[in-house]
């Protein structure tokens, strides 16, 4: 009665020792499953900014194709009016040539006025020096009166008049060719000067939209800069938007494996509270059957009046439940022999092969990871077990591998980038030591070699801002 007692008290002890130990467990499952709630959550709000900014990215594109049409309108107009303006520029040359040609021909035709004036006024002095030698100027009336019949009278005053007419159209013809002269010259100067104006302000407005279309030029290949930088970086918020989608499903993926790793392991509690019952039920009755034997006995010696003269020894083995550890002995599939082994620690080396290049500071900027070098086919190995995340070809990683490891209730994500191949697809769950691919030299990358990421608390972002230094976590 004494041993059934004990036996009852140790089950209860055994009950109330599973209990708190479940209620602890599915406290721990609950609150992991929480944890990647609030991931997925996180990640979805990044999701939401990073399509914003793509929006504002394609917004940002078409203003600047806006910008440059209109550009491209105002650099045609410039050379339609430049073009219209070295033809005018062509025809003033023109008009130049010509009136230089003129004036060529003007020149020719004063000197041969200048020769008729210099005949003039040879004839004048002539006529001049006549009259000086005949004594002065002849009168009028002493040539009528030397008449000697009417006839020598008319021929004599014919004569004066001939020779007073003559004298007066020399006159008016020199005056008439120095005032023509005196007019050609004017304007031809005045010609030549005002297509020499005009030559000079068209060559001024030319220049002037020489300048314009030289600013417009420069405006297109700075709107062209701004495009492609543009671009640029819309082409990186996709491939975020890409890697965050990826990782939301992954998280949901993870999300109701551990739902339904808790609601087996509620099951099997269920099974377990259940079977104890059992067990103690079955221990209560034959505890219950023994005590009815030992006063049956009893009562049967009273009627028989016997001592016993031996003493009798109960030995009661109850059934007893040994619970062994079974260790799994997960033996990682044989890699190529140049492969690092899979160690103990949280992460293993992803690659054998010679730390060229740290975490940290590099060329201006932050290297967010380590880059381990080597020759040949080198296998790239996952450095602990989790989920392919993402498993493409990026344009600045090349080829390259993301995985998701949830260890001691914490988030990693890590990465393997430039590898020559790739032999795991997204959603693909990998152990510790399996390989992921080869060593290459592909995306923006200088020689063969491993660049490796390390994201801990939380998953890989465009700004890196989860990136440790791998080293920390290697071993």
């Amino acid at each position: 009665m004494k041993k059934s007692s004990v036996l009852s008290v140790t089950l209860a002890a055994t009950l109330v020792c599973g209990g708190l130990f479940t209620n602890t467990g599915k406290a721990q499952a609950t609150s992991k499953l929480n944890d990647l709630e609030q991931q997925q959550s996180d990640i979805h709000n990044k999701k939401s900014n990073v399509n914003e900014s793509i929006n504002q990215k394609d917004g940002e594109i078409s203003n600047i194709l806006n910008q440059q049409h209109s550009v491209e309108d105002e650099i045609e107009k410039l050379e339609m009016k430049i073009a219209d303006t070295d033809q005018k520029l062509k025809e003033k040359e023109q008009q130049i040539d010509d009136t230089k040609a003129e004036i060529e021909q003007l020149k020719a035709e004063i000197k041969e006025l200048k020769e008729r004036i210099e005949k003039r006024n040879e004839v004048l002095r002539d006529r001049a020096r006549n009259i000086q030698q005949n004594g002065g100027s002849v009168k009028f009336m002493d040539v009528v009166l030397g008449a000697n019949s009417f006839g020598d009278l008319v021929d004599r005053v014919s004569a004066v008049s001939t020779l007073v007419s003559a004298d007066k159209k020399i006159l008016e013809e020199q005056q008439a060719d120095m005032e023509k002269l005196e007019a050609d010259q004017k304007k031809v100067e005045e010609k030549l000067a005002s297509l020499n104006e005009m030559l000079e302000e068209l060559e001024v407005i030319k220049a002037d939209l020489k300048s314009q279309n030289d600013e417009k030029k420069v405006l297109m290949d700075e709107l062209a800069a701004q495009k492609k930088h543009a671009e640029s970086e819309k082409m990186s918020l996709e491939e975020e938007e890409a890697l965050l989608s990826t990782q939301e499903e992954t998280l949901q993926k993870a999300i109701q494996q551990e739902k339904d790793r808790i609601a087996e392991e509620e099951r099997k509690a269920e099974e377990a509270r259940k079977a104890e019952e059992a067990r103690k039920a079955e221990e209560a009755r034959k505890a219950e059957e023994a005590k009815k034997a030992e006063e049956a006995k009893k009562a049967e010696e009273a009627q028989t009046n016997e001592a016993p003269a031996v003493t009798k020894s109960q030995t009661i083995s109850p059934e007893s439940s040994s619970s062994g550890s079974s260790s799994d002995s997960n033996s990682s599939s044989s890699t190529s022999p140049e492969a690092p082994p899979a160690s103990s620690g949280t992460f293993s080396w992803p690659a054998a092969g010679t730390v060229s290049s740290g975490f940290g500071g590099r060329w201006g900027a932050t290297h967010f990871g380590i880059d381990i070098a080597n020759s040949g086919a080198v296998p790239i190995v996952a450095a602990a077990d989790g989920v392919v995340h993402r498993s493409y070809q990026s344009s600045s990683y090349g080829e390259v591998v993301f995985v998701i490891h949830h260890i001691d209730g914490k988030t990693y994500e890590t990465v393997y980038a430039h590898m020559r191949s790739r032999s795991v697809s997204e959603g693909q769950s990998v152990k510790k030591g399996q390989q992921l691919g080869v060593m290459g030299n592909t995306g923006h990358s200088y020689g063969q070699h491993l660049h490796f990421e390390v994201h801990a608390g939380g998953l890989w972002n465009g700004s890196k801002s989860n990136a440790v230094d791998p080293l920390n976590y290697l071993n």
